[in-house]
């Protein structure tokens, strides 16, 4: 008989499995240049594989977002883990490219089931004053998950091949998810300021649900500014092994240990000091997450600039570092605030059209472009130019904390 996990159980078991989402999600920027020489394909092509992932990424979100303000969260996302892991592991056997398309298209289809019903259903384990430290838990799970992504890819790609890390990757997930059907959902809404009666608002047309959403101001501010993040992020993530392996001209193992090492690190440190800062500066500051996340991306733009163009690894690691950090320190604050405005029967379809957005705009494009400038002019001016624009995600952050503080009274936020 299903139960009602206590909120540590929950957090556990949705972070691991957070985790496994994004080591599938990156083994191919390990493996890409294994990839690009087994199946003769141009930057632009190899590009594209992440791009048509994201792409069904974003075009199932809204679907798994409105399915979770509906139906058992914990049963959506099984499902979702299900797919992703088998498609990982069909990824390994692909052929030909348009084979290994269809592998990853369906990887983003499941990936898609089970992230965008996560957040709203820890948002209903834990109060507002706790959600920004809960949530940073959860997305510590990305960096540490796409090291280990990048790490497991090189080691397997060197001993056996690129397709052995697909297979590798895609069966953790599986056997993990079984144990999703055994947990029932929480109450919704039950720890909001409104409490469950708030959940029981009726929902609306879509028409009606996207309008209400554009009545929270700072759900628009934060989209628009985890779009220009997530363009930044996707794009890095895919590229920057290669960018090592040509520019810097490291070892393809090197590159992926020693990026996933500092990437793990950095993520870890950023994300779960950002998502208890945040907290705290949120209790002095209504808009205090918007502060946070802000002023760390407007931060991270020199360092993120030195770790590209310096010649030497004692120098553009470190920096490297630090850019990272300071671009993860906005995870659990921008989260958290956007699980804080919306109310309950609102908030998964909230969070899908906010993972459809910054998806389809942001890291769904960035691969491929970056690909496309490489093709003629190198990969250095284009990872450049991506790892300047964080810089504008904060600005956006700045200029929304006024909207932020409004939507908060609104909901009666402590």
């Amino acid at each position: 008989m299903p139960r009602v996990p206590s909120p540590r159980t929950a957090l556990a078991t949705l972070t691991g499995l957070n985790f496994l989402n994004y080591v599938d999600r990156l083994v191919p920027a390990a493996v890409m240049p294994a990839i690009i020489a087994a199946l003769h394909l141009k930057d632009s092509q190899a590009g594209s594989l992440s791009t048509l992932f994201i792409l069904s990424y974003s075009f199932v979100s809204p679907i798994a977002g409105r399915l979770g303000d509906r139906r058992p969260r914990f049963q959506l996302a099984a499902i979702g883990v299900f797919i992703w892991s088998a498609a990982t592991f069909g990824s390994g056997l692909a052929p030909t490219f348009a084979a290994l398309v269809v592998a990853r298209a369906l990887t983003g289809v499941g990936e898609a089931s089970y992230t965008v019903v996560t957040p709203s259903l820890l948002s209903d384990f834990f109060p507002q004053a706790r959600r920004g430290r809960a949530l940073a838990i959860f997305y510590a799970a990305i960096p540490v998950g796409s090291a280990l992504g990048y790490v497991l890819g090189g080691l397997m790609n060197a001993h056996f091949g690129w397709r052995w890390a697909f297979f590798l990757a895609g069966i953790p997930g599986a056997l993990l998810a079984v144990g999703l059907l055994f947990f029932r959902d929480p109450p919704r809404g039950a720890l909001d300021a409104g409490g469950t009666a708030a959940a029981a608002t009726p929902h609306g047309s879509l028409r009606e649900s996207l309008a209400a959403l554009g009545r929270h101001g700072s759900f628009v501010y934060n989209t628009v500014a985890q779009i220009i993040y997530t363009f930044v992020i996707g794009g890095l993530a895919i590229w920057m092994p290669t960018y090592f392996v040509r520019v810097r001209h490291l070892p393809l193992a090197s590159a992926d240990l020693t990026f996933g090492g500092v990437l793990a690190a950095a993520g870890l440190v950023g994300t779960l000091i950002g998502g208890r800062l945040g907290d705290r500066l949120a209790e002095r500051h209504p808009a205090g997450h918007f502060l946070l996340a802000g002023v760390s991306l407007v931060a991270s733009l020199p360092f993120a600039v030195i770790g590209v163009l310096a010649p030497s690894p004692a120098i553009f690691w470190p920096a490297m570092f630090v850019a990272l950090t300071l671009l993860f320190l906005n995870t659990g604050p921008l989260n958290a605030a956007m699980a804080n405005v919306l109310p309950a029967h609102l908030r998964g379809w909230g969070f899908a059209i906010n993972t459809t957005a910054i998806h389809l705009f942001g890291d769904a494009a960035s691969p491929y472009v970056i690909g496309f400038i490489s093709d003629r002019t190198g990969l250095q001016l284009p990872v450049l130019l991506t790892a300047s624009l964080p810089i504008l995600a904060g600005l956006v952050l700045l200029a929304g904390r006024k909207s932020l503080t409004r939507d908060l009274a609104r909901v009666g936020a402590p």
